[in-house]
């Protein structure tokens, strides 16, 4: 006669999770702090105990990450995955979508950037004036998308 038991599934340590998601333990106490990750189980010797759904959270977090996602908007695709059974795809299209269009403004401005970085290298190199007055010229008009980020909505 067999008898099945069912156990409960195994729960993880602090360390253990960290390395297994290849983060540091103080990162986790971050996430937990700023509500990424759900404050874990204790033991009896209050040592933290995390579910094996942990380390799934962190995948998609680092994931978000390498997406050049910041962690509240992270935090944003997380909460809704967290009120439906699947992850709205709507959301997530939003996110990715207005991050693509700050992306978008980075590259411009930076762009700009060496535009400026440029002049100032061929100015040093036909004068011979004092170089802070070189240096210092006024910044070219703002690209027109950079305009609208500081323009205030109606």
């Amino acid at each position: 006669m067999s008898t099945t038991q069912r156990t409960a599934p195994a729960l993880l340590s602090s360390g253990s999770l960290a390395r297994s998601a290849g983060l540091t333990v103080d990162t986790l106490r971050h996430y937990e702090r700023i509500g990424l990750l759900a404050p874990p189980a204790r033991t009896g010797g209050d040592h933290r105990r995390y579910p094996p759904e942990a380390l799934e959270r962190l995948t998609f977090i680092r994931v978000g990450q390498r997406l050049g996602l910041r962690l509240e908007e992270i935090k944003a695709l997380l909460d809704a995955c967290d009120e439906t059974t699947d992850c709205p795809v709507g959301t997530t299209e939003r996110v990715l979508r207005r991050r693509i269009t700050e992306v978008d403004e980075q590259i411009a401005q930076m762009t700009a950037l060496r535009g400026r970085l440029m002049l100032a290298v061929s100015r040093i190199e036909t004068h011979s004036d004092d170089i802070t007055a070189i240096l210092d010229e006024p910044p070219p008009p703002q690209h027109p998308a950079a305009q609208r980020q500081k323009e205030p909505n109606p």
